[in-house]
Order: C-alpha cells, then structure tokens, then sequence
C-alpha cells in the first residue's frame, strides 16, 4: 500500500519512529540500526510494508531499500514473523544475515534475540537461494577494506545504486588508494559495464 514514508521525524521510541506527514502522526515499527541512522526533527525517508492483521494494520519502516527488502524477505520464511525479522536487523546490518545465509552460519543468527537453532536453520534453507551469493561476499570483502570505499558506496548509493551493486563495483576497484573522486569516477565506469 505504501511504498515510502517521507516528512518530519516527530519522535524515536524504543522500537518505532512516528514520522509527521501534514499533521498525521504515523506510528512506524523499526529496527535499531534504522534508529541509529536518523534524528529527531530531521525530514526522513522510510521504505514501507504494511502488515495486516487481525485486528490490526502496522507499519514496519526502514531507512534503506536494502533492509526492507531484508525484512520482507525474512517473513515469507515459516515460523518467523515480523518481530522476529526486526530482532535480527536489530542485531545485524541486512548485508551481515545475508552473508551468514549464504555461509550457512546458523550460530552468527542465533545471536538474535528469539530466533532459536532450528528458526535459524530455517531461515538459511528457506532462504539460501533467494540472496545473491555475489553480493554477500562482495558486500563482505568492501566491508574489511574501510573507510575511503565506504565512502565511494555512499556516494553510489545517494546517486540512487542499490547498496549491493555499489558494494560490488566498490569491490572491483583496481586501485584503492587513488583519491575518493577517482575512485567513485571509475566505479561508475565499472556500474556501467555490469
């Protein structure tokens, strides 16, 4: 129903944000690292998924594409519903369970606050071929490098690059000791081949 939220962040709970849009306030759950990310009275962007319940409509609100995309891809598994998936994103980046997916680290999952041995083996099941191998280990290694390719991904991503892709190019740098403006000039050439 709703694809993003975007207007003044009113306040931070323990666990949802409410982001005021023309006078109405909405309630949107959320995860820590979303939390960690953004500040009171700034203007957000929060990427949407309503859930139906019941007797309830609840909004789950993230500040990336990317952990979204985490979120909804951790409730099509059985057994582990929406608490569940922010638990997890709460615990880890969505780049980090993709690469225990992957890995097939059923203990890195269990760190989380109630997903159990068994949930975790599902979710690695359920899951391992639904995560782009590629983009978890690239994602991984960009990691270790640090800081100037964490700022060539920020820069990819606020010219609109999902964050996997830009990690990716990021991660096929020829020379990453060049100065950050050669760096992001030869990863654009290098999205533009892939």
């Amino acid at each position: 129903m709703y694809d993003y939220l975007k207007g003044k962040l009113d306040s931070i709970q323990e666990d949802y944000l409410v982001v005021d849009m023309n006078g109405v306030g909405y309630k949107v759950f959320t995860s820590q690292n979303t939390i960690r990310n953004i500040s009171v009275d700034s203007t957000v962007k929060i990427f949407t998924q309503l859930i139906v319940k019941e007797d309830d409509l609840v909004i789950y609100g993230f500040d990336t594409r990317d952990e979204l995309h985490m979120f909804k891809l951790l409730n099509t598994v059985s057994g582990v519903g929406p608490k569940a998936a922010v638990s997890l994103l709460n615990h880890y980046k969505s780049q980090e369970i993709a690469l225990a997916i992957v890995s097939k680290d059923a203990v890195k999952l269990t760190k989380a606050q109630g997903i159990g041995k068994k949930t975790a083996e599902r979710i690695i099941l359920e899951l391992k071929d639904k995560i782009d191998t590629e983009s978890a280990i690239a994602v991984h290694n960009v990691d270790s490098f640090g800081g100037d390719i964490t700022q060539v991904i920020e820069a990819l991503t606020s010219l609109g690059y999902n964050y996997s892709v830009a990690a990716q190019a990021a991660a096929k740098l020829k020379n990453q000791e060049a100065p950050i403006d050669q760096m992001i000039k030869e990863a654009l050439r290098i999205l533009a081949v892939m």
